[in-house]
């Protein structure tokens, strides 16, 4: 008997699925391993790309397309094709862009298209993430990267100094042609207008025709808060952002405690017991609009 057919679980991978050590622990593979037995769906929200993913998730037993670059592409793994992408209007970015390389001359900034990433920074400059983890990449100045449509933008660089760029993209851009999120404390991201995990959580959900009530969304930070917010049970990790533990309907033990091992053996398990009820925490907009909060 499939106890948990119709049910969608989605996690953020790092600072979730993935532990301390850049590792997802055996405990979580088998808790996965056993809920996807029970027929549950499982997939991954993350801000990677679907390269930069699959050394990560090779070993957990996803059947479900995937979110990945925050929100802005659905990826179907075992397929290998894209199912949904949206794309950044380049063309409304440029001339800012341009700016913020020559006002702030040691950010990294990498545009990210499909299967490719451009650093369009200084070569000095490259986020070490970048390099540890021999993630592939082209440098290239902003007219030189080939007319590929654009998917999203991160920077790395310093909170304080990734605050200021967040300012002059709003000030310098208009406000319906991109939104920006924060994926770690030094990660500024720019991504297509109303994009967000939480909207792609949404459009997931219509593919797979899975009801809200019997969807788990869990998360560490503040670039998952409207997936949290948009699955009828959202979690956020003992490690997570004050905005996401806020937003979630519970809190789970840390990344390095097995999260999605104690999500699925303690909390769903909960959760169906009480007949999928809400616990009542305020909904982001179905369009995935950010509101209000700031970092």
């Amino acid at each position: 008997m499939h106890r948990y057919k119709g049910y969608l679980t989605v996690s953020d991978l790092d600072g979730t699925l993935i532990n301390s050590n850049q590792e997802i622990s055996q405990k979580n593979i088998e808790a996965i391993s056993g809920y996807v037995k029970e027929g549950g769906l499982f997939a991954v929200a993350t801000g990677r790309t679907e390269l930069n993913a699959l050394p990560f998730i090779g070993n957990v037993p996803i059947n479900c397309p995937c979110i990945l670059y925050n929100g802005a592409m659905i990826y179907d793994f075992e397929k290998q094709q894209v199912v949904q992408c949206t794309y950044l209007d380049s063309a409304e970015l440029m001339e800012t862009l341009k700016y913020i390389l020559e006002e702030f001359k040691d950010v990294c900034l990498q545009i990210f298209t499909e299967g490719r990433i451009f650093i369009v920074s200084s070569e000095e400059t490259i986020d070490p993430v970048v390099t540890n983890e021999k993630q592939p990449f082209e440098l290239a100045s902003l007219d030189e990267i080939p007319r590929e449509k654009w998917i999203k933008i991160l920077i790395n660089h310093s909170n304080e100094t990734l605050k200021v760029i967040d300012q002059v993209l709003h000030t310098r851009v208009k406000a319906e042609v991109f939104d920006s999120v924060f994926s770690t404390s030094i990660y500024l991201e720019i991504l297509p207008y109303g994009v967000s995990k939480g909207s792609a959580l949404a459009h997931l959900m219509e593919i797979m025709k899975v009801k809200r009530e019997k969807v788990t969304a869990i998360g560490d930070y503040c670039n998952d808060i409207e997936m949290i917010q948009a699955a009828g049970l959202g979690a956020a990790t003992a490690n997570a952002h004050e905005l996401a533990k806020e937003a979630a309907d519970i809190v789970t033990v840390s990344n390095d405690e097995h999260a999605i091992d104690y999500l699925i053996n303690i909390e769903i398990p909960k959760f169906e017991q009480a007949g999928f009820k809400h616990q009542g925490k305020t909904l982001w907009p179905a369009n995935g609009a950010k509101g209000n909060i700031t970092l």
